[in-house]
């Protein structure tokens, strides 16, 4: 599969910004973003409980057709990543880089395959071919995008003190409402 520009709605080409938006590409089913999105976002380091009661909100979300938007790149959105497909629910995964060698096929990782097939998967990345590795910058600005693509936010957990929790901060200021716990 090679990575496709994918066209956003007026509303969340506005929300995430004119230079963002016309550089997303993807692979998958750009299908999903006709759907509202329930963004994921958590620290990489969360308390046991707060892991598990985040699981069990998953089969809620499957049930009500959300479609769960994220890096998936916490051990918690890994999780929960896990959990949606195994239950057959519908993701959007935001990349931190971009896809690499744009003269190479996006390889779906054992897990993805399926969804793919399926139409349930779509992964995108706003950054360019040039941008292989995840850094701290990138990171951030994958969530900032989750936090712009989502109609509504989950924010399990966030370290104190840390960059993702000054992000979830200055989202809120805009009027938007996160979810947490």
């Amino acid at each position: 599969m090679k990575p496709v520009p994918v066209t956003l709605s007026v509303i969340r080409a506005r929300r995430v910004g004119r230079e963002v938006s016309t550089h997303i590409s993807g692979v998958g089913a750009a299908a999903l973003f006709a759907e509202p999105l329930l963004g994921l976002i958590a620290s990489r380091e969360c308390p046991g409980h707060v892991l598990l009661e985040t699981l069990e909100r998953v089969p809620e979300w499957v049930k009500a057709g959300r479609v769960i938007v994220s890096g998936f790149h916490s051990p918690l959105e890994q999780q929960v990543l896990r959990s949606l497909l195994r239950r057959q629910g519908r993701a959007v995964k935001v990349l931190a880089r971009g896809f690499g060698d744009p003269r190479a096929d996006y390889r779906p990782t054992l897990e993805e395959r399926e969804p793919f097939a399926s139409g349930r998967m779509l992964i995108i990345s706003a950054f360019a071919n040039s941008v292989v590795r995840t850094t701290r910058a990138t990171a951030l600005a994958r969530n900032r995008l989750v936090l712009a693509l989502a109609t509504d936010i989950v924010v399990p957990h966030v370290a104190a003190g840390s960059p993702l929790g000054a992000l979830v901060a200055e989202h809120q200021l805009t009027g938007r409402q996160c979810d947490e716990h």
